[in-house]
């Protein structure tokens, strides 16, 4: 969406902020209200429906716990500076997993890794793939 105002004004903003919030399950830890998803510089989080009141966020979780040892954060969403896309422990900079292929909640068949990665070429598609051993498993046997 753009500005009515333009040539002199050129502020533009994504279509999907000027719609209604969508509503999360979530609730806030603060004040107990529930959460709602925005999207920041940084990418999407979840932020309190109390604000100002309440300036409670927190980032989404895919649901992968992070396989560094004796870390118990959750892999997240992240956007670097340059606006790439990748996927860091909740918990940084305590824990610097990061990945720029997104995390999946599934063991590996062939050496039981506690997460696969998602990837995509050319070649092949999408598929996923063991960061341990390189397994491959294609998206169709792996939701069996």
């Amino acid at each position: 969406m753009a500005c009515s105002g333009y040539p002199e004004c050129k502020n533009t903003r994504p279509l999907e902020e000027t719609a209604e919030p969508k509503m999360s399950d979530e609730t806030c830890d603060k004040c107990g209200k529930q959460m709602v998803f925005k999207i920041g510089r940084f990418g999407r989080f979840l932020a309190c429906s109390d604000y100002p009141k309440c300036k409670n966020t927190k980032p989404i979780p895919l649901g992968v716990k992070c396989p560094k040892e004796e870390c118990n954060g959750d892999i997240i969403e992240r956007r670097s500076r340059r606006g790439k896309t990748f996927y860091g422990c909740s918990r940084y900079p305590k824990c610097d997993f990061v990945s720029w292929n997104k995390p999946v909640n599934r063991s590996c068949n062939a050496c039981g890794n506690n997460y696969l990665l998602e990837k995509y070429t050319k070649a092949r598609g999408n598929f996923l793939q063991c960061p341990e051993c390189k397994h491959i498993e294609t998206l169709e046997e792996s939701t069996v």
